[in-house]
């Protein structure tokens, strides 16, 4: 069963991945959905964190994508649901 989150972007971000969905005729969840599935089950993708050093307490942090490129497939009727064209 899936999970459903909630993300917080910043609106450059909901932008370009707007731009990306449009492209794909999907809504932005599913392609939201689509790339971090494609992230966590890729061999490569990883995120490192350390402490940054120019900012007491701070983090940041380093993404590594992955070095394959994923495949998703996706019904017609679970395209249906999501409201995809």
């Amino acid at each position: 069963m899936n999970e459903q989150i909630t993300l917080q972007l910043t609106p450059e971000t909901r932008t370009k991945l707007a731009e990306i969905a449009k492209d794909c005729n999907l809504p932005i969840e599913k392609t939201c959905e689509i790339i971090l599935t494609q992230f966590a089950h890729v061999v490569g993708g990883r995120v490192y964190a350390g402490r940054w050093r120019e900012a007491e307490g701070g983090l940041m942090f380093v993404v590594q994508w992955p070095f394959l490129s994923g495949l998703a497939k996706i019904s017609d009727e679970e395209l249906a649901k999501t409201g995809a064209k």
